[in-house]
């Protein structure tokens, strides 16, 4: 899958990181949504212009509408979120991350995934010592680095896309690591 601005990308959690996901790749020119828990939350990336739409609960619509999912999500809510909405995914979606630790959660993620959902594991290293999507900001990545994290079951069109999200984000570096070497840094 090539990533060009016809892809619908879906953001699960709207805090820092997924705002300013949001804001980056809205500014860009992709058709942008969002599912998080606050209406708040939705009411503000809504004013902003930072998505098209969004929901503060599951909606199957937006979920199965979506060719990339973004989850900015803690690792253990991560992992209860695919278990329980899994079957929302369009088939062909490939799924990407932005958690800091990756041991714990990619071979959980790809054994549980359905087979025609990829999962390809990514890590922003970046951010700002507030949270919340009020305060996010896209150039919180320039002159970041930008991992991705691909196992044996990942694809190459799939980790070529990871890494051409990076760089669409506005990232400084690019680079690939296994998930052991990721979490050994």
């Amino acid at each position: 899958m090539k990533l060009d601005t016809s892809k619908k990308i879906l953001i699960v959690g709207m805090g820092l990181l997924g705002g300013s996901y949001a804001k980056a790749l809205t500014k860009k020119g992709f058709h942008v949504s969002a599912i998080t828990r606050s209406q708040k939350s939705i009411d503000y990336a809504l004013s902003e212009g930072m998505i098209e739409c969004g929901a503060a609960k599951i909606d199957s619509e937006l979920i199965g509408n979506a060719d990339i999912v973004v989850f900015a999500l803690y690792p253990h809510v991560f992992i209860d979120w695919i278990r329980e909405n899994q079957q929302y995914f369009k088939s062909g979606a490939v799924i990407t991350d932005v958690t800091g630790v990756k041991g714990c959660i990619v071979e959980t993620i790809q054994n549980m995934l359905r087979p025609d959902v990829e999962f390809i594991a990514a890590h922003p290293m970046a951010g700002r010592e507030v949270s919340g999507v009020e305060n996010s900001d896209d150039r919180i990545f320039s002159g970041a680095n930008y991992i991705v994290v691909p196992t044996e079951k990942n694809t190459e069109s799939a980790i070529e896309l990871c890494e051409s999200l990076g760089w669409e984000l506005g990232f400084r570096a690019v680079s690939r690591l296994t998930p052991q070497a990721h979490d050994e840094m």
